[in-house]
């Protein structure tokens, strides 16, 4: 079973490519940051998984968030989604307009900071406190300005609350949480009202950097998912 993998925040390739998953397609979304969420949705359902006969989605935090308008888009080009640490979309329009205001701080930071504070200060949010961390990312210093724009265009504050229009997803859906990670394991509870096929996995002692925490586990639960298919 192939799989089309999505990083996440201040991620790469490698990320996903470390599990060492044969037919695991991953996608560099700083190639892609100048497109909307529904132009990259289009293109990773056509050209980014050219050849992939009804892969299994996967995606991490933002890459999760991106997975999700793709599935909700083209709900018949995936034969199921592991989603790890996603959030579906905020249902307040004064919470997206906040998000939206913050995410321009953060691009801002991403263009003009030295890279090594700007990581320190993405390090030190609550969410990803006591986290580790992904391999190589200073290499990614000379993204910084395609990164910067993934915070305008993928910002939360731009996403649709998914929510309804993923109720046509019909495929299996198998969404992992990091337990410590409190916030995103009760999104992810929520989203059993959501699929038809649905299984939540909370990962004990782990918070929300899943697929750097817990990489063995990741892999073994992607073997289970895409055999039981």
């Amino acid at each position: 079973m192939e799989i089309a993998a999505l990083h996440g925040n201040l991620g790469s390739c490698q990320d996903w490519e470390g599990l060492g998953l044969p037919g695991l397609r991953a996608v560099d979304l700083w190639e892609h940051s100048a497109l909307s969420y529904f132009e990259f949705a289009h293109e990773l359902a056509t050209d980014l998984t050219s050849g992939m006969e009804a892969p299994v989605l996967a995606g991490y935090s933002l890459g999760g968030r991106l997975a999700l308008y793709a599935m909700a888009i083209h709900p018949e080009r995936w034969s199921g989604a592991v989603i790890v640490s996603a959030h579906p979309g905020l249902c307040c329009v004064e919470d997206r307009l906040a998000r939206r205001v913050s995410d321009e701080i953060w691009a801002e930071r991403a263009r003009t900071l030295s890279w090594e504070d700007f990581l320190e200060q993405w390090d030190s949010q609550s969410v990803l406190a006591g986290s580790r961390s992904g391999e190589g990312r200073e290499a990614l210093a000379s993204q910084r300005d395609a990164i910067a724009l993934a915070f305008e265009t993928w910002t939360l504050g731009r996403q649709e609350d998914l929510r309804k229009s993923l109720r046509q997803f019909h495929a299996p859906v198998l969404w992992i949480t990091g337990g410590e990670d409190v916030k995103f394991t009760s999104l992810g509870a929520e989203m059993g009202e959501v699929f038809e096929h649905f299984e939540h996995l909370v990962v004990p002692n782990c918070g929300h950097r899943v697929l750097l925490e817990q990489p063995e586990l990741l892999r073994e639960k992607l073997v289970a998912f895409t055999g039981s298919l």
